[in-house]
């Protein structure tokens, strides 16, 4: 028998990498269609500056955080040193995304092949497939680059080795977390908290000191250190409180959308598993924040909780005798994966792409207006595609006045969304009044782009 079961799932796993093959085909496509669209945006520009330098082997800084602003005093996130590689094999912001696109189809096959092997290949090859597809793996393959898709292989490789029973790998892996991003050190408590259920009470509490630690170094002593003004930058930014639990579950209802659609996409089983308790921990925090942005699903947060969903279906279902328990829970997460894959970023980037940009080439053109090596300052869906040979910076609300720096360009767009938040599209009048009055000239204008030199 166990010599079946064995011939039964090896020919999966070829399998499980095909179908990670083409995820990461799929999403580097689109990703790339979107930026041929100027769709990508600031974050894009960030570390693709800090790709640029990283390359060049030089000290990892960003010119649109501010002047020769280290990122490390912005974030304390070491894995984005790895985008240095993808930007020498071809220096553009699209060598980014593609780098994403594979790291996050590398998680998924190392979810699919644990899944494969506790669940036989049919199964295992169906959850497989529901997580490349599912929204949270959507989303932040579709919106610019982040250093938590590029940790997502670590995410999925403890989560793996949780469900193996590898305890000693386990903890190994969730002990790297922090080079991810200093705010994994919250996913690294729910995976202490999730071994201490399973019975590892000793890794859990190594786990959940270091976790407490390397939170408190990043925020008190290392970024602080780095950053031009010796604080944490985020501190402050947003509240985290009761009252927004009830504000994004309840009142506003977003949260209580995203949960469920993220618990029942991975498989309701999923409860079974302490594992659970991991994903819960981001979760909450999300949940708990002042900032509506983190409540939903359109952005990149969702990705580690959805990974670690994943694996705990996998040993939820494991758990379970019940065929009928078993079939319903895998019809749920076919069904929320279909229509997710018909209402989410993916269904949203493969529209966009079937029709014509009617603002893209007056965007090209603008582009093309600033002299290669050249200082300019950009709207935010300009920037991505001046980073590879001109020093960029970014305008925004309140930046001309904050920031004392004056490239000898500007490009902007006067239709910007990037004051949505303030004045919705004034700002941008009011800048180029502004920038005009301080010695600026229009050069250039088409379709509501405008370039002025000084």
């Amino acid at each position: 028998m166990p010599a079946t079961r064995h011939s039964r799932r090896a020919p999966a796993q070829p399998a499980v990498w095909l179908v990670a093959g083409v995820t990461s085909a799929v999403y580097a496509v689109l990703a790339c269609l979107q930026h041929e669209r100027f769709a990508t945006g600031v974050d894009l520009s960030i570390f693709s500056q800090v790709a640029r330098r990283v390359a060049a082997g030089q000290i990892p800084y960003s010119e649109i955080k501010g002047a020769d602003y280290p990122i490390f005093g912005d974030h304390l996130h070491p894995v984005v040193l790895a985008l240095g590689l993808p930007w020498r094999l071809w220096g553009d912001p699209r060598a980014l995304l593609v780098a994403q696109a594979l790291c996050i189809g590398v998680a998924v096959a190392v979810v699919g092949r644990v899944a494969v092997e506790r669940l036989g290949g049919r199964v295992g090859l169906l959850l497989t497939v529901t997580l490349a597809l599912s929204v949270g793996v959507q989303a932040a393959a579709l919106f610019d680059v982040h250093e938590v898709a590029i940790g997502s292989p670590l995410v999925a490789l403890a989560g793996a080795d949780f469900v193996r029973g590898r305890w000693a790998r386990t903890t190994l892996w969730v002990a790297l977390f922090p080079l991810v991003k200093e705010d994994m050190a919250v996913l690294m408590l729910g995976f202490a908290l999730a071994l201490l259920v399973a019975g590892q009470r000793r890794r859990a509490v190594l786990l959940a000191v270091w976790g407490v630690v390397a939170l408190l170094l990043a925020l008190e002593v290392v970024i602080p250190m780095v950053n031009p003004l010796g604080i944490y930058p985020y501190s402050g930014t947003t509240t985290l409180a009761p009252r927004y639990l009830w504000r994004s579950l309840v009142a506003d209802g977003s949260g209580s959308t995203t949960v469920l659609v993220l618990l029942a996409g991975a498989g309701l089983l999923a409860l079974r598993s302490p594992l659970v308790l991991a994903a819960a921990a981001p979760l909450g925090l999300l949940m708990l924040s002042s900032n509506p942005s983190y409540w939903g699903l359109r952005y990149h947060y969702a990705l580690l909780p959805v990974l670690v969903l994943a694996c705990a279906a996998v040993d939820g279902l494991a758990r379970t005798r019940s065929g009928t328990a078993r079939r319903v829970t895998l019809t749920t997460a076919v069904a929320v994966c279909s229509v997710m894959l018909w209402q989410g970023p993916a269904h949203d980037s493969i529209e966009q792409a079937r029709h014509p940009c009617p603002r893209c080439a007056a965007a090209e053109e603008a582009v093309s207006q600033i002299p290669i090596g050249a200082e300019v300052a950009a709207d935010d869906r300009l920037t991505p595609h001046l980073v590879a040979d001109r020093t960029t910076m970014h305008v925004h609300p309140n930046s001309w006045v904050e920031d004392p720096r004056r490239p000898d360009w500007l490009a902007l767009d006067r239709r910007s969304t990037t004051g949505r938040h303030a004045r919705g599209r004034a700002w941008v009048a009011e800048l180029e009044q502004s920038a005009q009055r301080e010695g600026y000239r229009v050069t250039w204008e088409r379709d509501d782009y405008v370039v002025l030199r000084r």
